[in-house]
């Protein structure tokens, strides 16, 4: 897999780009990660773009044999003012890009096989974001916090930088990110939990003391939930498909 930062004037909005070539398997589990992506799908004659929501567990995506994957992975919350339907309406599900995105990512899908994709995805990009205006908001604040937290921010702490009360913030985090803001900050402990665990450097028991949990079945159980499978279960898959990180 190839993975690459976006333009400089994207990086506040989109995480990264990837690119995976020659697919030989049959499906991909999504885990929750917070965050829409948009992936091309291309075959030899033929691709298709689809927009994945954020999940809230996880979710089976099935696969093409040979089929080429290129994703754009946005930020929490960043790409609210790129779709026609809300985060909360795309939450667990993928739907066309056709349908969801207030743009075409037709260009891109034809030259998905070209050595130079990821230059003509800052291009498209940029244009939209200048046709839109994206400015930052106190939510975009709020996820921030919550991230950097690693999900152990209180919720009453979460408004104070939203600048609002409670239900305000929930309101605003739902229309943006598509998840209430605990549920926002459950999935940021858990993908940190997951980095402990994934280094090997720590006993599980250890990882869930820094991450925060009660104890290490309180950890145990958000992972069955979350993941549906356990902490030693998850650390063996390949979790990098739609949610590499950069």
């Amino acid at each position: 897999m190839t993975v690459r930062l976006p333009a400089p004037s994207l990086r506040h909005v989109v995480s990264h780009y990837w690119l995976f070539r020659g697919n030989e398997s049959d499906a991909y589990d999504i885990l929750p990660d917070g965050a829409v992506d948009t992936v091309i799908e291309r075959g030899e004659t033929d691709a298709r773009c689809l927009v994945f929501g954020t999940a809230t567990r996880r979710t089976r995506f099935p696969l093409k044999r040979g089929c080429d994957y290129l994703g754009v992975r946005f930020r929490p919350g960043r790409a609210f003012n790129l779709l026609t339907m809300t985060p909360a309406q795309l939450a667990d599900c993928w739907v066309s890009a056709s349908d969801a995105l207030s743009f075409s990512l037709e260009e891109v899908a034809e030259s998905a096989l070209r050595d130079d994709v990821f230059d003509r995805i800052d291009v498209v990009l940029e244009r939209e974001f200048r046709r839109c205006a994206q400015t930052r908001s106190r939510v975009d604040d709020a996820v921030d916090a919550i991230e950097a937290s690693h999900g152990a921010m209180h919720m009453r702490e979460a408004a104070e930088v939203f600048g609002r009360g409670n239900r305000q913030l929930q309101r605003a985090f739902l229309e943006a990110v598509g998840l209430s803001p605990k549920s926002f900050a459950r999935i940021a402990r858990f993908r940190y939990a997951s980095a402990l665990v994934a280094s090997r450097r720590y006993r599980l028991a250890d990882v869930a003391a820094i991450a925060g949990y009660a104890d290490q079945s309180h950890m145990n159980n958000d992972f069955r939930n979350l993941s549906g499978a356990s902490p030693r279960a998850v650390l063996r898959e390949d979790v990098a498909f739609l949610q590499d990180g950069y």
